[in-house]
């Protein structure tokens, strides 16, 4: 629960007992994370290329249903499983592969070097962004693409004033 006198959301500093004050001089200051990192809202900001993970049927076919849940579990993460009902070994969450290239060097140490093939999509990546608290993770992102898209019209402001030409989209985005 609140402490009498407290509201829901408030900090408590000090507490006092009867007759007693506290004396002090508090100073709010405002920062960005560029100034200090005690400013930043954001914990850890990460991003990784999406998998792309394609089992080689053939050569899975190859394998005892055994060998197949041994081959699923050699996966630090649980990328693959096994079902029961069909018999195949099925890419369940390729995100939560890690490019660790354990169940790689499984295939190879069973002697199925080939079994799966997994390579980094280029094109497509997973962002994950993790907040101290002060905002939301959606909110950084949404904020940070604001500032990123201020600096990128004020370079192509500059570039296009430097170069004499007119901006075909009259500063109105970007082109």
């Amino acid at each position: 629960g609140v402490p009498p006198g407290q509201e829901k959301g408030d900090v408590l500093i000090v507490k006092l007992r009867n007759n007693q004050s506290v004396k002090c001089v508090c100073i709010a200051k405002k920062g960005i994370g560029k100034d200090h990192a005690k400013f930043s809202p954001v914990a850890t900001a990460v991003f990784k290329y999406e998998p792309e993970i394609t089992i080689n049927e053939s050569l899975m076919e190859q394998l005892s249903d055994e060998q197949k849940k041994e081959w699923v579990a050699s996966s630090p993460t649980p990328v693959f499983r096994f079902n029961e009902q069909s018999g195949r070994v099925e890419v369940e969450n390729p995100e939560a592969y890690t490019y660790d290239e354990e169940c790689i060097k499984k295939a190879e140490e069973m002697g199925f070097p080939g079994l799966v093939e997994i390579r980094a999509k280029q094109d497509t990546f997973i962002f994950t962004v993790e907040s101290t608290g002060a905002l939301p993770p959606e909110r950084i992102v949404i904020m940070a693409l604001e500032i990123l898209s201020e600096k990128i019209n004020k370079i192509r402001s500059e570039n296009t004033q430097f170069l004499g030409i007119a901006d075909p989209m009259g500063g109105m985005g970007m082109y």
